[in-house]
């Protein structure tokens, strides 16, 4: 790919910078550029390197791969999510400089892992989640002994190396010499914590680099905003971007999506087929499963997609994901996450690679390998057993999974991560072991299987056909009545983002779907309206709209 005039300026932009990246603009073949030239240049020494931070492990390995695919060295870089950063590269080697030493070494853990006595201490993290400075004295105890027991809170992770980078001139030093470049993707959703860690590295002289979109801040919830990011295109110091361009969608998709959140945009000039249709159903949601099973074949043959794991069906919760996945005939693929995709503990990471590495006969065995340890740096003699526990786990028989895998996987750990304890990797692995569904997420995506996945999950994806449900008042955007019966919707920013993610996750149709009887959560049948989003900024002009009766 050719560089854009204003992705070349970015790329070789040399200060701080914000970057305001829509859908399908590039960010990441731009990320993955300006890394690249960095590593490639002289500007850092063979020990130092930069930090390259994403949302999730999957997009983390996808930015690492783009980056070095042509053999660029990453030196002593970081490439990892906010929380592994935190875990490894702050509290692991300098916790105990502000805490005092653990009597073991620390792992995290969720507050499930905690006894319900303890959980009280600790309900304020992700119920509050105050500002640094507000957090008092005896919140700090409870995390410090909790520390001096050999354990951290996966939800204060962030919080717990701030205090660090704040309190260990040691920790400050060694980030100082190590890193001279601080990338974070997805900055629409830092907290209070990641934008104070983002400050402070630049506070210590590394060149800051922040790239998001306002647009699809969705994680409100969990107290992740985009102010955060609106706030550093003003901050002096920071020269700001903004690469608009989407060319992932085709236009008529583009010219949707803009409109949702511009009533003035100007729109693309184009020809042919109206890419987004909105289909009212005459019916629940068995019956949108059935307008499904009939028209998927069809608008894959019309928009020539071969390929059925291009096609998503995009839902807002769990609960409904499995109402489609039961209703629906045609084959497809539920993406769940799974305990070892949510635990943190690398093993549980390292358990995950290897499952997909069984499952998927044309993975390397040294993509997982390298992603720990340099592989000619082993001793011969654990070169030898890992490649003789691969050629084991590649023989065992799909029947044999839940007595052979979890040993083998096991030796695999001891080499590959020794100083790191099993923690709940062990238990997790078995879970999904036993579990048809959650094992079946680690299987490749069949070109016959249709992707049925939650809005959320679906951030970062794309896909040739997407269809987008639950387009009903209730649904998207939530709504609820206020103690005089007066209806008002708590999260409209926030919902108006989910479904903009959802529309320009499509690369050439966007099918919205809404049905005339909805279920709630509790199970009762609604009467289902068409959401406001449908008509928004007149919206409505710009698809083709039909119904669908089963009659």
């Amino acid at each position: 790919m050719e560089p854009t005039p204003i992705q070349r300026n970015i790329i070789q932009e040399e200060g701080n910078t914000v970057v305001l990246a829509m859908p399908g603009s590039g960010k990441t073949f731009v990320l993955s550029e300006k890394i690249r030239r960095i590593l490639e240049s002289d500007v850092l020494k063979d020990y130092q390197g930069v930090i390259a931070i994403s949302y999730t492990r999957k997009a983390s390995g996808h930015l690492k791969r783009k980056t070095l695919q042509n053999g660029t060295w990453e030196k002593n870089s970081f490439f990892g999510t906010i929380d592994s950063f935190c875990l490894t590269q702050i509290i692991l080697p300098f916790g105990h400089y502000v805490i005092g030493y653990p009597k073991e070494e620390v792992v995290p853990i969720t507050e499930s892992d905690l006894d319900k006595d303890r959980m009280v201490d600790f309900e304020w993290i992700n119920k509050i989640h105050p500002d640094y400075e507000k957090i008092n004295e005896p919140v700090w105890e409870n995390l410090y002994e909790l520390f001096k027991e050999g354990k951290v809170l996966v939800s204060s992770l962030e919080l717990v190396a701030l205090r660090i980078i704040k309190n260990c001139p040691a920790c400050r030093a060694h980030l100082k010499a190590r890193f001279k470049y601080v990338f974070i993707d997805e900055f629409q959703d830092a907290d209070t914590y990641t934008n104070g860690i983002f400050l402070e590295l630049i506070g210590l002289g590394l060149i800051g680099n922040a790239v998001g979109d306002v647009n699809q801040s969705i994680f409100g919830f969990a107290h992740k905003v985009s102010d955060y990011l609106v706030a550093l295109e003003t901050m002096k110091g920071f020269t700001s971007y903004k690469l608009a361009e989407n060319f992932r969608c085709s236009i008529p998709i583009v010219n949707y999506s803009n409109r949702l959140l511009d009533p003035n945009c100007q729109l693309l000039e184009c020809e042919g087929e109206m890419g987004v249709k909105h289909i009212a159903v005459n019916g629940d949601e068995k019956i949108v499963a059935r307008y499904l099973d009939n028209e998927i074949i069809n608008d894959c043959e019309k928009w020539k997609v071969t390929d059925l794991s291009q096609v998503a069906i995009l839902v807002r919760s769990t609960k409904m994901q499995g109402i489609i996945d039961g209703y629906l005939n045609i084959p497809h693929r539920v993406v769940i996450s799974t305990p070892l995709d949510d635990d943190l503990n690398p093993r549980s990471h390292l358990f995950a690679q290897l499952l997909q590495y069984y499952f998927d006969e044309g993975m390397p065995f040294m993509s997982v390998v390298d992603y720990y340890m340099d592989f000619g740096l082993l001793t011969s003699y654990a070169r030898k057993r890992l490649l003789g526990i691969r050629d084991e786990i590649r023989s065992v028989n799909e029947d044999n999974i839940i007595d052979a895998l979890p040993r083998l996987f096991k030796n695999i750990a001891d080499i590959l991560l020794p100083k790191y304890q099993e923690g709940s990797s062990m238990k997790h692995l078995n879970v999904v072991l036993n579990s048809k569904d959650l094992i079946d997420s680690y299987r490749p995506f069949s070109t016959s299987e249709v992707v049925i996945m939650t809005l959320h999950k679906s951030k970062g994806l794309e896909f040739d056909i997407v269809y987008h449900l639950n387009m009903n008042e209730f649904e998207i955007p939530f709504k609820k009545y206020n103690k005089d019966w007066v209806a008002y919707y708590p999260n409209e920013e926030q919902d108006l983002d989910l479904h903009y993610v959802g529309v320009t996750r499509a690369r050439k149709l966007c099918v919205l779907i809404s049905n005339s009887i909805r279920h709630n959560s509790i199970g009762e049948a609604k009467k289902g309206e068409p959401s406001v989003f449908l008509s928004r900024n007149g919206v409505e002009t710009l698809r083709i709209n039909y119904s669908f009766d089963s009659e």
